[in-house]
């Protein structure tokens, strides 16, 4: 009884099995966490992506807005005073590929909810901008670009020189 005991005791052939199952078992956990952790991941850099596109759509739309004004500011615009003078909102298609980028408006700066500072509409031109104050005045705007989504939404202030004549 002894000796069969000890022989039990002894016996190693099913030890390799356990621990091949044991080692199985921490590899399969360590896979499965390292795949969750990549998921997450490619979430993150997801979103980032679609943010900085419509962080960048924005942009675009102001820099639309600033460069060619001629839609917005139009004779109405200008005639229609510093209340009731706005453009837009408006969607526009900032790199031609067919589907609208940005929504963007511009208005006059007022005391409206705004986180541009709040500055009289119409006034002198700033210093060493080389326009005569005693020739020009400029009139300042506020341009509201929104990205397709919603998601970013940027404000400018912009100014534009006309003659006092």
């Amino acid at each position: 009884m002894i000796s069969r005991l000890k022989d039990i005791v002894d016996n190693e052939k099913g030890y390799v099995l356990v621990v091949s199952l044991l080692m199985l078992t921490v590899v399969t956990v360590i896979g499965i966490a390292a795949t969750r952790t990549s998921d997450t991941e490619l979430q993150i850099a997801s979103n980032e992506r679609q943010h900085l596109t419509d962080f960048y759509s924005a942009e675009g739309g102001v820099i639309y807005m600033l460069e060619d004004y001629t839609p917005w500011l139009t004779t109405a615009f200008l005639t229609a005073g510093e209340t009731a003078a706005s453009y837009g909102p408006v969607d526009i298609d900032i790199d031609s590929d067919g589907t609208n980028d940005a929504t963007v408006e511009a208005r006059y700066v007022e005391d409206s909810g705004t986180t541009v500072p709040v500055l009289p509409h119409t006034g002198s031109p700033p210093v060493g901008s080389g326009y005569s104050v005693e020739y020009f005045e400029v009139h300042r705007y506020l341009v509201t670009v929104t990205s397709i989504t919603g998601n970013v939404q940027i404000e400018s202030g912009a100014w534009k020189v006309f003659s006092k004549e």
